[in-house]
């Protein structure tokens, strides 16, 4: 390593240091009062509060409180007055049983209002302390009822909403400002430290100071763990992508190019920072807490279960995923620490994937610049967060594992009489069959496409590729079987029947759509899942290698993956049955937005321009995305 680089390192972390700390401070300045809403599941800085519920007549949801609810707030800039306002209501029909509540900053008493049996708002001022950092602010009712036999809770009030809103200008907590600096430091010097370009390592360091101090500084984020989660991250992050560059570099001999050290830094902050938004406390936890509970049914040693899908549709819940992850679990807590553990296995794994793009585009087309903005598009693209987000955390696992798959089916080494290649792909093919149904009834028949596309376009080079990828997908299948979903003949049977009676009289799905329905709703899939500037640079992509009649691995193998989701696409459509094939063509869809980016640059200074402007509006839209709560 030169002392230039190290010097640059330095510097970028010195600014990113800065910039992250600073934009934590203004976004936080911009946007600092704290709404709790009453309609997800509440951060444990919320206590006495009992679950969420809706009142299905007007549509309300609300929770109700305990005799006493509490908000402690870690860290507040109490040298301003803090204005709380609740809307709340008794809830009792007679008004003189509605209870008086008393608000409490710190143990004091700071004023007591009535409530009425209908909702109103109460303000209360939280007075100014200037020598103090924090808050704890207690809401006591004056009165309790129990509903009744069956429900014996000590019910005081019901919240619909509860904001706290500075009077002045206030500052974050002083420890995630610390946090903060140095996570964003560690990044900004890991961009420098892997040889990226002065340009390029300050661009990335702005990005990133932007990127965390954005998550920190929304809802109750700066008041817990998270900024301290940031910085562990942030500084594993940055040393896993040092350590990898470094690696790679020794072992070759040669200096990485650019582009390569773009896609691995790209994708190791992307994991990071998709990790850190689904810690974030406002995340709602959704299906993530389901898969917490079946970790642990697979740690202590059943495997084999079915759970229920969107329309009652029992199938086998391929265990993937829990096994991966089954040697951590004696290391964290339950619930929370198994969803965290679970949650860096799929984001982790996600993001290696994405950087696996790179690898195959450079190995088949030589075009460092379509791999570098495939590994980008791949990152970016709404869905590829989103079934993050839903906590479908099975699926997301094993389609990083799949794209794994389809990275070394284009590899020049997957050749039949070489063995391992293939023996390594039969057994990555496994593993994603047995993570999810979707991406084994998915990938199989693309694995066959691919092959059939190789024996088809690729002439007597791509026979013994074809060969490989069918018997290794072959042995795939029947590992698969013979280890788990031979256990489910009868389930098969019951719901195979169903889909067919149900496909024969065009039954809604679970949405209640018909097939006309499911049609007509494309267009709107297309742009929430993929967004508009992906599907214009794929397009164009696709026109391009089509145009140039390619026929190497990489394109008949996006081909025929390719294929295989468009086949589902229609079985989707005629049928009440989704198998996610939007999610599975992710892969295809950034291998091609790469290669129509790749072409617009070279085509002339308009067509760059464009270029440009499609791909800042698909890093904005993948950003909007990511940082939605």
């Amino acid at each position: 390593m030169t002392s230039r680089r190290l010097m640059r390192a330095v510097a970028c972390a010195a600014l990113a240091a800065f910039l992250g700390a600073a934009l934590l401070a203004l976004f936080y300045g911009l946007n600092s009062s704290l709404t709790i809403e009453f309609d997800r599941e509440l951060p444990r800085l919320v206590g006495g509060i009992y679950p969420p519920e809706r009142d299905e007549a007007t549509g309300v949801t609300f929770a109700w409180s305990a005799r006493e609810a509490v908000l402690r707030l870690r860290g507040l800039d109490r040298r301003a007055e803090w204005i709380l306002d609740a809307r709340v209501r008794g809830a009792r029909t007679e008004r003189s049983e509605n209870p008086a509540l008393e608000f409490y900053a710190d143990g004091v008493l700071v004023e007591t209002r009535q409530t009425g049996p209908d909702f109103q708002h109460l303000t209360v001022t939280i007075p100014s302390h200037s020598d103090r950092r924090g808050v704890v602010i207690a809401i006591r009712a004056s009165k309790t009822l129990i509903p009744g036999s069956d429900d014996k809770r000590e019910l005081g009030a019901m919240f619909d909403r509860i904001e706290l809103t500075p009077a002045a200008v206030v500052f974050p907590p002083r420890s995630a400002l610390g946090n903060i600096a140095v996570a964003t430091g560690a990044l900004g010097a890991a961009l420098a430290l892997i040889g990226l370009s002065l340009m390029a390592s300050v661009g990335g360091a702005v990005a990133i100071a932007a990127g965390i101090s954005a998550a920190v500084a929304t809802g109750f984020a700066p008041y817990t763990a998270l900024p301290s989660a940031a910085m562990t991250l942030s500084l594993w992050a940055g040393a896993v992508t040092v350590a990898v560059v470094w690696a790679i570099e020794l072992r070759s001999g040669v200096a990485l190019r650019q582009t390569a050290r773009f896609a691995i830094a790209f994708s190791a902050c992307a994991a990071c920072l998709k990790l850190l938004m689904l810690l974030h406390p406002n995340m709602p936890v959704g299906d993530a807490l389901f898969h917490a509970h079946r970790y642990r049914t697979v740690v202590e040693g059943n495997l084999f279960f079915t759970s229920i899908a969107p329309g009652n549709y029992q199938f086998p819940y391929a265990p993937g995923l829990y096994v991966a992850a089954a040697p951590f679990a004696e290391m964290v807590t339950r619930e929370a620490g198994d969803m965290t553990v679970l949650r860096v296995f799929v984001a982790v794994t996600d993001g290696v994937a994405g950087a696996f793009l790179y690898l195959m585009i450079v190995r088949t087309w030589g075009d460092r610049l379509a791999a570098a903005v495939a590994v980008a598009l791949y990152h970016l693209a709404p869905l590829s967060f989103g079934v993050m987000r839903t906590g479908n955390l099975t699926n997301a696992f094993s389609q990083s594992l799949a794209v794994v798959g389809l990275v070394m089916i284009a590899h020049p080494s997957m050749r039949w009489e070489r063995r391992w290649p293939p023996a390594f792909l039969a057994v990555v093919l496994a593993a994603a069959f047995m993570s999810h149904t979707s991406t084994f009834a998915i990938v199989f028949p693309a694995c066959v496409l691919i092959a059939a596309a190789f024996l088809w376009k690729g002439g007597p080079a791509l026979r013994s590729p074809a060969v490989a990828v069918a018997v290794a997908a072959l042995v795939a299948v029947i590992a698969s079987v013979a280890l788990y979903y031979a256990h489910f003949g009868e389930t098969y049977r019951a719901e195979f029947a169903r889909i067919s009676a149900e496909t024969a009289t065009s039954a809604p799905d679970a949405g209640g759509r018909g097939p006309i329905d499911r049609l007509r709703d494309v267009p709107r899939y297309l742009r929430l899942y993929f967004d508009v500037p992906l599907l214009i640079l794929a397009g164009l992509g696709a026109w391009r290698l089509y145009v140039r009649g390619s026929r190497d691995r990489a394109t008949l193998a996006v081909l025929g993956w390719t294929a295989a989701c468009a086949l589902f696409f229609i079985i989707g459509i005629v049928t009440p049955v989704d198998m996610r094939y939007y999610l599975a063509v992710i892969p295809a869809l950034a291998v091609a937005g790469g290669a129509g980016a790749s072409w617009l640059w070279t085509a002339g200074t308009p067509h760059r321009v464009a270029a440009i402007g499609l791909l800042a509006w698909a890093a904005a839209s993948g950003a909007v995305y990511i940082f939605r709560l």
